[in-house]
């Protein structure tokens, strides 16, 4: 799924569309917030966070007054829209990095076939590793065909714990830093829609 198509923003601007993704994200649970705690929050510069704000007052998706940013009505449908979610997991054996994250990305998995296209784009975005789980036919699966409800239920349990259901994904991506974690896992959950 593609969000922007931003030829205009150049080299200088450092963004993808899971940035703009996790910048609604975060408005949405927290507001109002600064340009600058926003900019740190998602990991890109003063250049590219006045251009993603730019973007989404175009599009009707954030407010901006002196007390800071804000998500508007219209941009939490556009959240609400993108059927993917971020969620806190614990560190796992199955990711490589230092910090961890996951991403539900729902009514995905007839899309994956062994993981290993989902881990490529997760390191080319800078993750250090990913991983992906798959609830098919009621089992929980790191494909191609490792049955985590019997090779390891108490994780399997724990990534049910986050909301998957039938048909499902589940994105850890691991890094060096939290925010390279988020982006890499987004980006491969929004390159699954």
């Amino acid at each position: 799924m593609r969000l922007i198509d931003c030829p205009e923003c150049g080299p200088a601007c450092r963004f993808e569309d899971a940035h703009l993704y996790y910048m609604l994200a975060k408005l949405d649970k927290e507001r109002p917030i600064s340009r600058l705690r926003l900019a740190e929050e998602i990991g890109v510069g003063e250049g590219s966070i006045r251009k993603m704000i730019s973007i989404m007052k175009e599009w009707g998706a954030v407010t901006v007054v002196q007390t800071g940013i804000t998500v508007s009505e219209r941009g939490c449908g556009l959240l609400r829209r993108i059927p993917i979610d971020i969620v806190d997991t614990e560190r796992s054996e199955y990711v490589i990095g230092a910090y961890q994250q996951g991403v539900l990305a729902r009514g995905t998995a007839d899309k994956i076939t062994n993981g290993a296209y989902q881990r490529d784009k997760g390191i080319a975005t800078g993750a250090s590793g990913a991983s992906v789980f798959v609830i098919r036919d009621g089992a929980l699966i790191m494909p191609k065909n490792w049955n985590m409800d019997v090779k390891d239920p108490e994780f399997a349990e724990k990534l049910r714990g986050k909301g998957m259901g039938e048909g499902d994904t589940m994105i850890i991506c691991g890094a060096n830093s939290q925010n390279t974690a988020v982006i890499s896992a987004i980006s491969i959950a929004l390159d699954l829609l």
